[in-house]
Formats: structure tokens, C-alpha cells, sequence
């Protein structure tokens, strides 16, 4: 857990009240992370959470490069495990094609634009498998701004493709990455391998 004492931004607090709200309420899943990327847009509507990320770092170096990222990890709840993180990207940087396993996922923009594309698999697959091989295809392409929120169900993949300047984004899974394992999708002979997902390092918001 992290941070769960010191005075945050009141933003983030009213956040995590609400999601706090969300996962003692006994709902869907799909309805669930549906009302919490809502209250994820009023937090990127937060002029003092743009603040802040302004301050955010993009080291170590292995925040913001291609490949496996770090996360910055601004709080884990103690109750129900739901974490909120802070990825910054560099100009042109790309991420794997991967999913996020069995973690529901919310990604917000704060600052900057980048392409967000879907796959799928074209093989029969069942979702939770871990295959050392499995081709996948492209199925949606768009281009998203600050004040976006994607909503990410577990197992589906994506990648997210930076334009000409940095973005930074808020995510909120609802578990710590290092905590399940997540498949990543090569193109060279379909190879997919599992990791852990990003590094979390601790840094305070507020």
C-alpha cells in the first residue's frame, strides 16, 4: 500500500472516494469501471491535477520507452486493492501489443495525444490463456486527446502509439500490476510472452 496517510490533491480524494463507493456496491463489472471512468474524466478536468503532472518525471529512464514501462504508483487501496497509477510517454514512444490480463483497466489522458489501437486474436482462444504463440490482427484505430478515458476489460489487447510530443496519463487498474500476469504480443512468428507488467514506483500526488 502506499501513500494511504498523507494529504492528497482533493481531486484524487474525491476520486478515490468515489471509487471506494463503486467497489463496495455490489454491480456488474462492465458497470462498475463504466461509473469509475466517469469519475475518472471530472478528475482530468482537475486543473490542479494538470498541475501537478507537470512535475511528474520521466525518469528513471525506463519511464516513458518503448516496451516494458514503469509505472508511477500514486496509491493502492488498503481495503479493496484498486490502484491508481501515472504513465508518462516520450514523443514517437510505442507500446508493446499486450493486454492486462485479469485487471480491469482505466486509462486517462492528462496531457498530450496518441493513437489507441485494438487486436484480437484470429485463432480460438479462451480468455485467461497464457500462449506461447497466437497471431492477432488490428480492429480499431483512434486518435485520443487530454480529458479521454479508455476503458480496458481484462484480457483485451491494445497498444498506445505517442505522436510528436510527451503524453501523460493517469490509470487506475483494479490491482497492482505485479500481481497477475499479462501476455504480450510479438509480430515476429506470433510469439507471445507473459510478464509481470510495469514497475511500480512509489510517488506521492498531492
Amino acid at each position: 500500500m502506499t501513500d494511504t496517510n498523507q494529504p492528497r490533491l482533493p481531486g484524487v480524494e474525491r476520486f478515490i472516494g468515489r471509487m471506494r463507493e463503486l467497489c463496495a456496491t455490489e454491480l456488474d463489472e462492465q458497470v462498475r469501471w463504466s461509473a469509475a471512468a466517469d469519475a475518472l474524466k471530472a478528475l482530468l478536468a482537475d486543473p490542479d491535477l494538470h498541475q501537478h503532472a507537470q512535475s511528474w518525471p520521466i525518469s528513471p529512464a525506463k519511464l516513458g520507452l518503448e516496451g516494458k514501462h514503469a509505472n508511477l504508483l500514486f496509491y493502492e487501496d488498503p481495503d479493496y486493492g484498486f490502484v491508481i497509477n501515472g504513465l508518462i510517454k516520450r514523443p514517437e514512444a510505442k507500446t508493446t501489443v499486450h493486454d492486462h490480463g485479469k485487471s480491469w483497466t482505466l486509462y486517462g489522458v492528462v496531457d498530450g495525444a496518441e493513437t489507441v489501437v485494438r487486436f484480437e486474436r484470429t485463432e480460438a482462444a479462451t480468455p485467461g490463456d497464457l500462449p506461447k504463440s497466437a497471431p492477432v490482427e488490428q480492429t480499431e484505430r483512434g486518435e485520443v486527446t487530454s480529458g479521454h478515458v479508455d476503458c480496458i476489460a481484462p484480457w483485451e489487447i491494445h497498444a498506445e502509439y505517442n505522436g510528436p510530443g510527451r503524453t501523460v496519463a493517469v490509470i487506475v487498474r483494479s490491482q497492482k500490476s505485479g500481481t497477475f500476469v499479462q501476455n504480450i504480443f510479438h509480430d515476429m512468428g506470433n510469439s507471445v510472452e507473459q510478464y509481470d507488467g510495469p514497475e511500480q514506483i512509489p510517488y506521492h500526488l498531492g
